[in-house]
């Protein structure tokens, strides 16, 4: 497994153990937070963080400033990725690749368990194609060295906490699957979809598809009208859609983007490990189509955004200041204060912009441009696996009997018909 693909599963599984008590998987866990924190804090360029935006990223990432802090800048200066001083730190110029190698290197160097390293290789190995339990389960006993009950009881753990999805297949099997199944483009696996669907729900399927392709992000609304809810949410809990969620203090908005829309400008996981992409995109599509800051139709959001990837800075505008607080938190822009109460931006991760600019220039969504950067006010942004999640947790028997039936056929491809 490539380092920084290694990195990206990490970041991932840590963030999970971070909604849970667990303490089997610790290595993991500890290298998660620092692969997030130090994402938050890195940008392209070597930067100056104070204490005092040290602690508030800390907070913002749900990372204790108090009791966790301390122990990921000592692993940050063992491995010299800054520099301390009285005031706060220094952080060496990182691009996101670094950032999830240096993860990986917090792990490998760590002192862990061996299931921990099974629970990665797994996670990468169900991602491509679902597999049975009993696969799997010979898959780490034989790789990792563990004994067969020890590996069931891993198997079943990190079911339990979200590494991996499980469906049963029959009374004594069941079928181990990740999220990440439609991060590429595979006519296997669509063709394996599209073959459990009637005509009419092909026939949505396709339309759905088809609008996605073309503008890389939809409000979640406008997908569940064509597909209706209960096809929307077998689809989406198997990973073949990304729900992102936006917030402000007038409530949620939910967009819809497919895995294969980012595929056609990266290759893997690792290229959007921490979300940071789509949080862009569905930010400036929140501001597009929803926001009340919405001020016509011109063309200028890709030569702004290119402003900003080239290094440049934008502004001054007051609602620069409220607007984007969900992308400062995540260490993607930087917002200055400036005259008159307004304020500018800078894009911290050039190349986090470069994928959404790709991504929002590939469909129509161009067309709907601004003359400033959209006054989004997106004070919170949830990653599309949180909400797989929520939503495999919520599913009815029915829609998991479905979910079930399309898993077998992409496992199979259709070759049993």
């Amino acid at each position: 497994m490539e380092k920084n693909i290694k990195g990206a599963w990490i970041i991932q599984h840590g963030q999970k153990l971070q909604a849970t008590t667990n303490q089997d998987f610790d290595a993991i866990g500890f290298a998660g937070k620092c692969g997030k924190f130090l994402s938050a804090i890195s940008a392209e360029n070597q930067e100056q963080i104070s204490n005092k935006r040290l602690d508030a990223l800390a907070r913002a990432n749900y990372i204790s400033p108090r009791t966790e802090v301390p122990a990921i800048i000592a692993e940050f200066e063992r491995q010299k990725l800054i520099l301390s001083g009285t005031g706060g730190i220094e952080v060496l110029g990182l691009t996101g690749k670094e950032v999830l190698n240096f993860t990986a290197t917090i792990f490998d160097e760590s002192d862990r368990e061996s299931y921990e390293d099974a629970v990665i290789s797994l996670s990468e190995t169900t991602s491509d194609l679902p597999i049975t339990n009993t696969l799997a389960i010979d898959f780490i006993s034989d790789t990792f060295k563990i004994p067969k009950t020890e590996a069931e009881s891993t198997l079943q753990l990190g079911s339990n906490i979200g590494f991996f999805d499980t469906e049963a297949i029959s009374a004594t099997e069941k079928l181990i699957f990740n999220g990440n199944l439609f991060r590429r483009e595979d006519a296997r696996k669509i063709n394996a979809v599209l073959s459990t669907l009637n005509a009419a729900e092909t026939q949505n399927l396709n339309e759905v598809n088809a609008r996605l392709n073309a503008s890389g992000c939809l409000p979640l609304a406008s997908i569940t009208k064509i597909l209706g809810e209960k096809l929307f949410s077998q689809l989406h809990s198997i990973g073949m859609f990304d729900v992102n969620v936006v917030g402000n203090e007038s409530g949620k908005s939910s967009f819809v983007t497919r895995p294969a829309a980012f595929s056609k400008f990266t290759s893997s996981i690792a290229d959007d490990a921490l979300d940071l992409a789509k949080a862009l995109v569905a930010s400036l599509t929140y501001g597009m189509t929803v926001s009340t800051y919405y001020r016509g139709r011109i063309t200028a959001i890709s030569l702004l955004m290119q402003k900003l990837i080239d290094g440049g800075t934008v502004g001054p505008a007051t609602a620069i200041g409220n607007d984007y607080q969900a992308l400062e938190y995540k260490g993607v822009v930087k917002v200055i204060p400036a005259n008159g109460g307004m304020f500018s931006m800078k894009l911290l991760k050039p190349e986090v912009g470069r994928l959404a600019l790709s991504v929002i220039q590939s469909g129509n969504i161009t067309g709907e441009a601004v003359d400033n950067l959209p006054g989004a006010k997106v004070t919170s942004y949830t990653a599309p696996e949180v909400n797989r999640d929520i939503c495999r947790k919520n599913s009815t028997e029915a829609v998991k009997l479905k979910t079930r039936n399309l898993l077998n056929e992409i496992r199979t491809g259709g070759l049993n018909r």
